[in-house]
């Protein structure tokens, strides 16, 4: 199975999250931390940045998912 970059999370929390949404879609997420942040993460722990990839098939669907939720974010204030 071929995996694609869906994007660069700023940490394990936001990963993590993110992961959660898709897993509910049906989405198989991996996670990936690129260049020096591979040693980072030993070091800082989970404030580092990491890649969450999923696979090619399933790219425009994780896509659209994540759109729809960033588009319908409401502020509680209003």
């Amino acid at each position: 199975m071929a995996w694609e970059k869906l994007l660069t999370a700023a940490n394990d929390l936001e990963a993590d999250m993110i992961a959660g949404l898709l897993k509910q879609a049906g989405i198989p997420t991996r996670y990936k931390y690129s260049g020096i942040n591979s040693y980072l993460k030993v070091v800082m722990g989970p404030v580092v940045p990491l890649e969450i990839w999923v696979p090619a098939e399933k790219i425009r669907e994780a896509q659209e998912i994540l759109a729809a939720f960033a588009g319908n974010k409401s502020n509680p204030r209003q």
